[in-house]
């Protein structure tokens, strides 16, 4: 079996879908102990921690895109990445 091609949308949409849900369950429990916890600091502050998981995502479907037309190009001049299965 050899992998000649990657849909970049695809694969960047589902990264970016993971990296959000694994960033925003670290991210929400961690902002909102800060919230209750702590008196001294400015409320945009939290709000900062509350924002990150989406520019978070949004780089990561970005990245991903631009890493899967790089393997792209790099196949059709290689022949792609064989896999033995079984």
């Amino acid at each position: 079996m050899q992998v000649r091609s990657i849909d970049p949308k695809q694969a960047a949409k589902v990264a970016s879908i993971m990296a959000l849900v694994s960033v925003l369950m670290l991210t929400y429990p961690l902002a909102t102990a800060a919230y209750v916890f702590s008196v001294a600091l400015p409320h945009k502050h939290y709000m900062v921690l509350l924002t990150v998981p989406f520019f978070y995502a949004v780089a990561t479907y970005f990245l991903v895109g631009m890493g899967c037309m790089l393997y792209n190009f790099a196949a059709r001049a290689t022949g792609g990445v064989r896999v033995n299965v079984g």
